[in-house]
């Protein structure tokens, strides 16, 4: 009798203890949560046309407002001219009940010219990660692999349903920060675009 009742608290104190280290992982990893952001948001592009600038990119979006992300996006050159960019996007986001927000998301950004370059790139991989020449994309008329950079701008809530109707009046903005790039190519199919990640500040501008 003693050993069995040894044996049920053994086991109540090893619930005990998992059940503490289970909360204590939920803990960490809500204290990784930045509480001054709106969103995050992680997207694939999957059509870029360099001639005009205009492109699709896809993905989701995590925070505050959470769910499937679709922006429809126009790089162009800068009057400073490159590797200095603006760019006139929308952004939406559908989220599990079906509510649906739309930002105008306008700003500046810059291409890192020339890229990191990887010195002990031997002969098993002849493409260099960030790609090689000084300047891609010139003009936005020739290939635009193996370039990116970052992005800085604003989230303008232009269009609202469902519950973002009373949470985001239309015409406020938030401060954005963003990083797109493609992967150089080749071997990658120069069709092969990039990744773009997003962070949408929760304080309105004024």
């Amino acid at each position: 009798m003693l050993a069995r009742k040894i044996l049920l608290g053994s086991g109540l104190l090893g619930a005990l203890l998992l059940v503490a280290a289970l909360l204590g992982g939920l803990s960490q990893l809500a204290g990784q949560q930045s509480p001054g952001l709106l969103l995050i948001q992680q997207d694939k592009v999957i059509r870029f046309n360099t001639d005009t600038g205009e492109g699709i990119q896809v993905g989701t979006a995590t925070g505050r407002i959470s769910g499937v992300s679709i922006v429809n996006f126009r790089f162009s050159e800068a009057a400073s001219g490159l590797p200095d960019i603006t760019f006139d996007n929308r952004a939406g986001i559908t989220d599990l009940d079906g509510d649906q927000i739309i930002f105008h998301n306008v700003g500046i950004g810059r291409f890192v010219v020339p890229p990191l370059i990887d010195e002990s790139l031997g002969a098993t991989l002849t493409n260099q990660v960030f790609g090689a020449t000084p300047l891609p994309c010139p003009g936005f008329g020739g290939s635009c692999s193996g370039v990116g950079g970052p992005l800085v701008g604003t989230y303008e809530v232009v269009a609202t349903s469902g519950k973002y109707v009373n949470l985001y009046p239309i015409g406020r903005k938030y401060p954005y920060r963003g990083i797109a790039y493609n992967p150089s190519s080749p071997p990658g199919d120069p069709e092969d675009f990039g990744a773009v990640y997003v962070e949408v500040t929760n304080t309105p501008l004024p």
